[in-house]
């Protein structure tokens, strides 16, 4: 297994290591269940590319324009991400935080049909967070 890793950039590793384990539940019909233990700075970082993802889906798939789909997205999440990164910040550090962002990793196939899996994805893992960091 070590010799397949050879060469990825550590975030790459551990943004896979960290999607595999927020997908390991001990039942079926409970998705992303298993992040309730996973750091807060791991939940975070896949909110972020889960997010990412959403974003790009939405562009190359949905063939919005980029301006109306960051436009979008903040008026729905924008303030409640941006508490999220305050309270992160104030007990993991600024920089921390800044270390847990990443730049999405792979693109997904466009659907047949509009698909808001990876919107629903980063929504849980921000409540998640929220309700961690008692803003919820």
């Amino acid at each position: 297994m070590r010799g397949a890793l050879k060469g990825l950039p550590p975030r790459c590793v551990m943004l896979g290591a960290a999607a595999l384990a927020g997908c390991a539940t001990s039942s079926p019909s409970a998705p992303l269940a298993g992040w309730s233990r996973a750091p807060d700075l791991t939940v975070y970082a896949a909110m972020d590319a889960y997010g990412g993802i959403a974003r790009e889906q939405a562009t190359l798939c949905g063939g919005f324009s980029p301006v109306s789909v960051r436009t979008h997205w903040d008026d729905d999440f924008g303030a409640r991400e941006a508490a999220v990164r305050v309270a992160l910040a104030a007990r993991h550090g600024a920089d921390a935080v800044d270390r847990a962002r990443t730049e999405p990793v792979q693109t997904v196939p466009c659907p047949d049909v509009p698909d808001l899996t990876w919107r629903t994805h980063y929504s849980r893992l921000l409540r998640l967070l929220e309700m961690r960091l008692g803003l919820a």
